[in-house]
């Protein structure tokens, strides 16, 4: 490959994963938190900013509220409520091995991003960048 070729790509790497980071790093916390299983809890229940993470991650909008039911005074006795945390399952390797990959990937954009402001003579574009990758899913969000 020419060299021209190979820095045209490192710089369009650096442009796309620059943009791309606020969404991966969200994306790789909120998995990890999916994988754990916080957001299932129930007694007690999560906080708010992981329900709302929770829904933005599963179905890229917050969480709607619920409206409560009211129960007839005359209905039976209900049945006790089923458990649907997630601490009666095992901890299996593949759980392990998601969560090593959310974390992996966590660290390693923290590391691009470091190197990508780090480099002096791109520190003022890849700033940019980094604010419209923040920018931009927050407009469609709202959209």
């Amino acid at each position: 490959m020419k060299p021209s070729t190979l820095m045209s790509l490192r710089r369009w790497h650096l442009y796309v994963g620059v943009f791309l980071a606020p969404s991966i790093l969200f994306f790789a916390f909120t998995g990890l938190i999916q994988v754990i299983g916080w957001q299932d809890q129930r007694n007690p229940p999560p906080p708010a900013w992981v329900s709302w993470s929770a829904g933005i991650h599963k179905h890229q909008a917050p969480p709607k509220p619920r409206k409560v039911q009211p129960q007839p005074a005359s209905a039976p006795a209900a049945s006790p409520p089923r458990r649907d945390d997630h601490d009666d399952e095992p901890f299996v390797p593949l759980k392990i091995f998601a969560m090593l990959t959310a974390i992996g990937l966590f660290v390693t954009t923290l590391i691009g991003l470091a190197v990508a402001l780090g480099t002096r003579s791109m520190r003022r574009k890849a700033g940019a960048i980094l604010a419209a990758g923040v920018v931009v899913p927050l407009v469609l969000m709202v959209l």
